[in-house]
Parts: structure tokens; sequence; C-alpha cells
């Protein structure tokens, strides 16, 4: 039941905030659940494709996806994750367990500080804005996604808290609904090597992605409503403010 309230606790978030499935759930699971940070990493890339397939169909069928952005993105994202597992692997087969499972819980809290700072103070563009017709900037995109590639392989965390706000940067005239869209699209197309890289080192625990993705389904659907009716500011600075809390606590 523990397991399933924090998906729930998950899927309130993502659905209000667009931030959760990396950097509430791995914390969560090491801090809550007591599971070592490899096994908290791998799963939650098994629970997060879940959600973020459901939601790159959504956008497929909505035309909300840059598909000219999503390449660049994904020349530098593959790559990236790759090289992430391959740092894993080697910390594996090189480093103590105990040493691995530390340095991880060390990049996870200096990733979720970034990603508190990503949250609390990146723009919002309007909604139903002019589409974009400025040329694709190749390197900003093929840059942006090798780092995000590297960090969700690493520690799980990127292609929710981090790709937007780089995105608003580098695509400033391009709607919101595109953007987020592209997002979504780029995080499918990253978590299916890293989650196949995990997998072989043995980091994956399905059923506890499982019972992770059955508490998130009822958080999104009583966090959509919840979306429409409350401020968005006052929680991103909430949320942004427990990112913190919790990333400071991983280094202890």
């Amino acid at each position: 039941m523990i397991i399933v309230l924090v998906g729930f606790i998950v899927g309130l978030c993502i659905s209000y905030s667009g931030v959760g499935a990396g950097s509430l759930t791995t914390p969560l699971i090491i801090l809550l659940l007591g599971y070592d940070a490899s096994t908290a990493i791998g799963s939650d890339l098994v629970f997060s494709l879940g959600t973020k397939i459901t939601a790159f169909l959504t956008h497929v069928r909505a035309r909300t996806i840059d598909y000219a952005a999503l390449l660049f993105l994904s020349v530098g994202g593959v790559p990236g994750a790759i090289a992430g597992v391959m740092l894993t692997g080697y910390l594996h087969s090189h480093v103590p367990l105990a040493t691995v499972n530390h340095v991880l819980r060390i990049a996870l809290g200096i990733a979720l500080i970034l990603a508190a700072g990503a949250v609390a103070f990146s723009r919002t563009l309007k909604p139903n804005g002019d589409a974009n017709v400025a040329p694709v900037p190749r390197a900003p995109l093929s840059l942006i996604g090798f780092v995000v590639g590297m960090l969700v392989a690493i520690t799980s965390i990127g292609s929710g808290s981090l790709t937007l706000p780089l995105l608003l940067l580098v695509l400033s005239t391009s709607q919101l609904r595109r953007l987020i869209g592209t997002d979504v699209a780029f995080a499918v197309v990253l978590l299916i090597p890293a989650i196949v890289g995990h997998w072989r080192l043995g980091d994956v625990n399905f059923k506890l992605a499982g019972l992770l993705l059955a508490g998130s389904i009822p958080g999104v659907l009583v966090g959509t409503p919840l979306a429409v009716r409350l401020p968005e500011l006052p929680f991103r600075i909430i949320l942004a403010g427990i990112l913190v809390v919790v990333g400071v606590r991983l280094f202890f």
C-alpha cells in the first residue's frame, strides 16, 4: 500500500505540474521505501515509461510534437543515455556496491536541486501563441539532448524537470503545447535505451514499477481537475522547495 501511495502522490504532481516521474519517485523509493539507489533508478525508469507512453500517444493524436526538434534532441540524447548507462555499468563493475549507491545518491541530490531551480524559475509561454517558424537550432538542441540523456540514464531525473525549461530557452517562439508534446516524445526516446541498460545491469524491479503505476493512474485522475482550479505559481514554488529539501536529504 505504501508503494501505491507513493505512486499516487507522484501521479498527482505529474498531472498538476508535469514534474514528478523522476524528480520525486526515485528519492521517495530510496527514502520512504528503503530500496537502494540503483534499484530505485532502474525501476523508476520503467514506471516513467508507462506514464510517458500514454502522454505521448495523446500528443501524437493532437499533433503537438515538433518532430524536427525531436530529431536533434534525439541525436544528442540517445548517445547521452548510452553513455550514462555505460558509466553506471562501469561503477557497478569497478566500485563496491555501497560506494555506487552513495555516488548515485549524491548525483540524485544534485539533479534534484537543478530540477528545483528549473521548476521555480522557468517562464511559461502562452498556450495559443503563433506556431514556430524560425529555423530549428540544431547544435543547442543536440547539446541539451546529450546532457539530459546522461542525467536520465544515471539518475532517472531530467526528462520532465529539465527538458521543458531548456526548450523554453532555445525555442522561445514555439507554442507551449508543442514544447510539452516534444518534451514527452523525447522522454520516451531516452527511456528505452536507459531501461534496457539498467535491466541488463539488474537494476529493474518490475513489481515495484507496476505498483507505482497502479497508484499513479488515480493520482493523475485526481490531479487533473486540480490543475484547472488551483494557481500554478504557488504550487511550483512549493514543489521546488520540496525538491531542494529531498535533494539535500540525499546527501546524508
